[in-house]
């Protein structure tokens, strides 16, 4: 460091650790993120009772957040890009608290329908501005563990959103004192705070860019900014706005046999995860006679394992890739593993009839969901050539579209008093992602299409 460093930074300070504050403000926003999106799933019964709506019309409720969702993933990107992450998150959080605000006040479908769509345009620009600020506030080195950590807190957001309902609508005991429930309208108000709080602290502390932030000094800019040179800023991770050198070739992409496996195992992983996070605790009340108090606390327990298979599932990928050098093994070989796995101990539970080993087997089922999300992203990246941006894209577009259908067929399916059936359902989904994974050629890139045995 040299001496025209020091009117602003001490030399001999070690590094300061803004940028652990900063992943930690990402995460949390990640998780408020998902307990507002999954706030009505645990009341969704007494939602539909009040409101007198139908399951098939509840489906369509939960499906409309995704394809809103989907569609507004570019024009949040391109929002990100130009008001930055301080100004666009900040005001993202925000707009879906309020919806989950008015969420408590809905009188209809067709008013609870206009607040899940708010809700998908609000949080598309979640990744877009969380990606952009790890590429600028953490070093190269580090940027693999914050991707894997934001997907970790969007589960546990999802798992304890799920288990306080539970807990806020039946009630509780604190000191010998009987805490009555809350009614689902009061839950979401509540529910619309934590957005808030956090889009205050974010606005008042976060900078875009830590040279631009008081509580970094030249050392932790040097750690952060070190490997830059290593790496062409065009090409790091889950920088939204790349400036490509050359325009890409969709007419490649859009004919390629990998890309099809790749988006269909996407379409049928993010199908069957989502059945957990939306119609989950009303198969629970109605198939196992769960009341829906302890649906939520039930509900909880798979999206638990979820994270912690998320978590390893990039270990796992990494370790398997040191020891064989082989792709088919790290990605394609984890990933069939993992969707059978997930298949057969939901197909397994759908036989049994005692709760807790069929939570048990549920539980197992979703540790293996998540276990195969980490083979997802790094094939994507893999086969994404110089084009990571636009495939990595289209591949979370199709994901977004399982998962804006499946909510509907659920609805329907449970009108016609389908409830056990579901289970069925979901191992044929899980299966038939790793048919997916089983025909794609994990090695080469998209365009050369080369098959490596």
């Amino acid at each position: 460091m040299t001496e025209q460093d020091e009117p602003l930074f001490a030399s001999e300070e070690a590094p300061t650790r803004a940028r652990f504050l900063v992943l930690t403000l990402l995460c949390l926003v990640a998780a408020v993120a998902y307990i507002s999106r999954n706030a009505i799933s645990v009341p969704a019964k007494l939602i539909q009772e009040e409101l007198n709506i139908s399951q098939t019309q509840m489906g369509w409720v939960m499906s409309a957040f995704f394809w809103s969702y989907a569609l507004s993933q570019i024009p949040s990107g391109w929002i990100a890009h130009v008001w930055g992450t301080r100004r666009s998150l900040t005001a993202f959080a925000v707009l879906w608290s309020i919806a989950t605000a008015l969420t408590g006040m809905v009188t209809g479908f067709g008013m609870l329908i206009g607040v899940r769509l708010i809700f998908g345009i609000s949080q598309a620009g979640i990744f877009p501005c969380c990606a952009s600020t790890i590429s600028r506030w953490l070093p190269h080195a580090r940027r693999g563990l914050a991707s894997g950590l934001l997907g970790s807190f969007m589960s546990i957001g999802s798992a304890f959103g799920a288990f306080s309902i539970g807990l806020l609508l039946a009630g509780f005991q604190i000191g010998g004192n009987q805490i009555p429930g809350l009614n689902w309208r009061t839950i979401m108000y509540l529910c619309a705070v934590p957005g808030v709080v956090w889009a205050i602290v974010f606005y008042y502390w976060f900078r875009d860019r830590p040279e631009k932030h008081r509580g970094v000094n030249a050392a932790e800019l040097e750690l952060i900014r070190g490997d830059e040179a290593l790496t062409p800023a065009e090409q790091t991770k889950g920088q939204e706005k790349e400036e490509h050198v050359e325009p890409t070739p969709w007419d490649q992409i859009l004919t390629s046999f990998s890309m099809w496996m790749i988006c269909g195992q996407q379409f049928f992983r993010a199908a069957g995860n989502i059945f957990y996070m939306t119609w989950f605790p009303v198969y629970l009340q109605e198939a196992r006679g769960i009341s829906v108090a302890s649906s939520g606390i039930w509900t909880s327990l798979p999206l638990l394992t979820f994270v912690v298979g998320n978590f390893l599932g990039g270990v796992v990928v990494d370790w398997v890739l040191q020891r064989t050098g082989s792709r088919r093994w790290s990605r394609q070989g984890v990933a069939i593993v993992a969707m059978l796995g997930c298949g057969l101990c939901t197909l397994c539970a759908y036989f049994v009839q005692e709760m807790t080993l069929a939570m048990t087997l549920i539980s197992v089922s979703m540790f293996f969901a998540g276990l195969g999300g980490a083979c997802g992203y790094t094939v994507t990246i893999d086969k994404g050539g110089q084009h990571v941006a636009p495939i990595f894209g289209m591949m979370n577009m199709t994901g977004n579209l399982g998962a804006a259908l499946l909510p509907v067929i659920v609805g329907v399916m449970f009108d016609a008093g389908w409830y056990e059936t579901v289970l069925i359902l979901m191992a044929g989904i899980y299966v038939s992602a790793a048919v997916c994974w089983m025909l794609l050629n994990p090695n080469g890139t998209v365009f050369e299409e080369k098959r490596s045995r």
